[in-house]
């Protein structure tokens, strides 16, 4: 291995100005990767290392296609170009999936909503004041569903490694619903149709998938017992393909660098390079964010950007004053301990207060929910709003019994991601913004974008985009991603008897790096135990093991961040185990990439301020406006104002709390803040009339109160004020 010699830091370049970074709590900001290492360690079997992919894009040799953007869609379409033959070219600012592809809501899933919306738009007047486009309208986007269930299955027959299926049960406490869902009256019948309308979900994939079916009470109860059975009249139950995405994404890029693809992250882009006295874009200036700094020089014949929600920075390359093409939208996600949720069984609301569907799903042995949905610009650090994950907790509650409420400290990570939505600027006027994608090509510079879709379509949209460079036949359909040639589904037993892992670890390592699981375990240590032999933890709450940061490091992690995100999930799944780890991942590296110790000091430091960055168990409400907490929020509230214990508010307590908050109230005033929490005037405040009143609006007490909540103030900290105080 080679090792690197010091030099002095340098910062990566994601801080680019035309992004928006959010700042740490500390005040800090996070300024992207520190560049580490020239040269990266031993190379995975049959697979260039690192270095020597920098090492073929300084050659200066012009490639048949250079693709900028290395998530789902641009390394998809490096994979893909490579198995044509092409000589291809695919470069990253940043890690592979570290944008979008690593923040999904890690479903590979269908689209029954768009079945919904799609069959809304059909049956509205539209149909009889406009009807050929209306059902042209319907036709594509019905399409799009048809097609999304074939690059399903495509995905559970071919990848088995990485997919599987999760059964989803949507629960109905009603046969009639009002306002509909969809916002069309015939939806009104959801819950009658839900049935009839699952099994034609079913058949768009021919029947490949596991059967849709109906759970009476009791068996829900059984099947799903932290579900809320009061009034439950049943609950349909259909299925769709659950993956680890960042871990999809590493296996779809290094598949290409496997097919002949050069194939590299940290690797950006800077400026297009132009034909001598022309416009037509012949290559681009690089540089590599992780090695001495110097420009590389990329030429091809034809550019794909595939830059997410970023496309449009890339191509402000071509022209500074380009027409906007791609509008981002967040998505915030929470995670929340697995007894949430049954180990193989998740939940969809259909009908959130916003209109968007709301998954609340068994992943990695803990509990996802997501997702939101907001108009706004791409950021590159995860972090999700207060606002959203409180909404998110919500929405929780309206579906869990009531002996398991959700709890704002049970949080142990929270992000967000951005979906690309994207119109043609080469479109008439007026083309609205596509949820299937959209590939333009620039006819002056000759670039092409591709943006938009969905995780599910990537193979689809990598085969779309690479049929306007080349007539050569695609071959991905017969392609199986990095770690299937090999794997079965007896795989982890193997691992167990080979190399003695623990069973949990054997299957995490099957289910992670299929039959390239082998290879990882010849690098594990012994445990000194007598069982598991071998697989030191990383952290004795997770199945991850030392040796898949060693692993890491060939599959072209550069920095703590890359395993403590994406190689592992770590930060995703617990925000504090994932701070915990940073110094042992951050020593591991050290040794295997030749750090020196003031490269894994900046490292370790750049780590703690991007897992900083996510949302854990404790909020923060710096810049919330959502009033409404969750009802364990209020009842810490309630329990803090009740200094004798007895269960509901007097006159007297409530006052005192306003003492400790430093708002002492006059006779009038008091009454008049009581008698705003006294819904039913009987001088007692419960605690169901306290949760109405603080999630309502009232006096000054009120405002004091909600201010005192969104400053984020612990609850023990006020206690100590003295007693009965309240938290904020």
């Amino acid at each position: 291995m080679l090792r690197a010699s010091f030099r002095p830091l340098r910062r990566g370049i994601r801080a680019r100005a035309a992004l928006t970074f959010s700042t740490i709590a500390d005040e800090k900001r996070y300024e992207g990767p520190v560049a580490s290492f020239p040269n990266s360690c031993t190379p995975l079997k049959g697979i260039p290392s690192r270095f020597e992919q920098i090492s073929d894009l300084k050659r200066g040799e012009e490639y048949d296609l250079l693709i900028i953007g290395g998530g789902a869609t641009g390394s998809g379409a490096a994979l893909d170009a490579a198995s044509r033959g092409l000589k291809v070219a695919c470069i990253e600012r940043g890690d592979f999936a570290s944008e979008t592809s690593s923040r999904s809501t890690k479903l590979i899933w269908a689209g029954i909503r768009y079945l919904a919306t799609s069959a809304a738009g059909l049956l509205s007047k539209n149909l009889f004041t406009n009807p050929v486009e209306t059902v042209k309208d319907f036709y594509g986007e019905f399409m799009m569903v048809v097609g999304c269930h074939q690059e399903r299955r495509y995905m559970l027959e071919k990848q088995s490694h990485l997919t599987n299926w999760v059964p989803i049960a949507i629960p109905f406490d009603k046969y009639f619903v009002w306002p509909p869902p969809f916002g069309h009256p015939l939806f009104s019948l959801f819950p009658v149709l839900a049935p009839f309308v699952l099994k034609f979900y079913d058949s768009l994939s021919n029947f490949s998938c596991p059967p849709s079916y109906i759970m009476g009470p009791r068996k829900a109860a059984d099947q799903f017992p932290q579900l809320s059975h009061r009034n439950l009249k049943f609950a349909a139950v259909f299925y769709e393909a659950q993956h680890n995405d960042s871990r999809t994404n590493i296996a779809v890029a290094l598949s290409a660098a496997e097919h002949g693809a050069t194939i590299c992250n940290y690797v950006e882009g800077k400026e297009l390079i132009f034909e001598e006295g022309g416009k037509k874009a012949v290559g681009i200036k690089a540089r590599d964010v992780m090695g001495e700094g110097e420009d590389i020089e990329i030429r091809a014949k034809k550019i794909i950007f595939a830059g997410g929600p970023y496309t449009d920075l890339m191509r402000k390359m071509e022209d500074k004053d380009t027409k906007p093409a791609v509008q981002g939208a967040s998505g915030s996600h929470v995670v929340l301990p697995g007894y949430y949720c049954p180990k193989d069984m998740g939940l969809l609301d259909y009908n959130t207060s916003d209109g968007r569907f709301l998954f609340f799903l068994p992943w990695q042995g803990h509990t996802l929910v997501g997702t939101t949905d907001k108009k706004c610009d791409a950021q590159t650090l995860p972090t999700a709003p207060e606002d959203e994950i409180q909404w998110i907790l919500n929405e929780c509650g309206k579906y869990l019994s009531n002996d398991l409420r959700v709890r704002r400290s049970d949080v142990q990570s929270a992000w967000r991601g951005w979906r690309p939505l994207a119109v043609d600027p080469h479109a008439p006027p007026g083309a609205p913004a596509s949820r299937d994608h959209v590939i333009s090509e620039n006819p002056e510079s000759g670039v092409i974008f591709i943006a938009g879709g969905k995780w599910t379509t990537w193979r689809e949209m990598a085969e779309d985009v690479v049929n306007r460079v080349t007539d050569k036949k695609c071959k991905t359909l017969d392609i199986k991603l990095l770690g299937g040639e090999g794997f079965t589904r007896n795989t982890h037993v193997k691992l167990t008897q080979k190399h003695g892992m623990g069973s949990t670890v054997a299957e995490h390592l099957a289910k992670t790096y299929g039959a390239r699981a082998f290879d990882l375990c010849e690098l594990s240590r012994p445990t000194g135990k007598s069982w598991p032999r071998f697989g030191i933890p990383l952290h004795p709450q997770f199945p991850y093991i030392e040796a898949e940061v060693v692993y890491a490091c060939r599959e072209y992690a550069c920095t703590i961040e890359d395993v403590i995100s994406r190689r592992t999930r770590l930060a995703f799944l617990n925000k504090e185990v994932a701070m915990d780890c940073v110094e042992r991942v951050g020593e591991i590296m050290q040794r295997e990439l030749g750090w020196s110790d003031e490269i894994l000091a900046k490292q370790i430091e750049n780590a703690k301020l991007y897992v900083g960055s996510y949302g854990g168990p404790v909020p923060d409400k710096s810049s919330a406006t959502l009033r409404n907490a969750t009802f364990r929020d209020i009842l810490d509230i309630f329990k803090a104002i009740d200094e004798d214990g007895s269960g509901f508010l007097d006159r007297t307590e409530v006052g005192h709390a306003g003492e400790r908050l430093g708002f002492p109230m006059s006779a009038e005033d008091l009454d008049a803040a009581f008698d705003e929490m006294d819904s039913t005037g009987d001088g007692r405040v419960t605690v169901e009339e306290f949760e109405k009143w603080w999630n309502g609006t009232g006096g000054d007490l009120h405002e004091k109160m909600h201010k005192e909540f969104t400053m984020g103030k612990d609850i023990e900290s006020i206690r100590e004020m003295g007693t009965g105080a309240m938290l904020g």
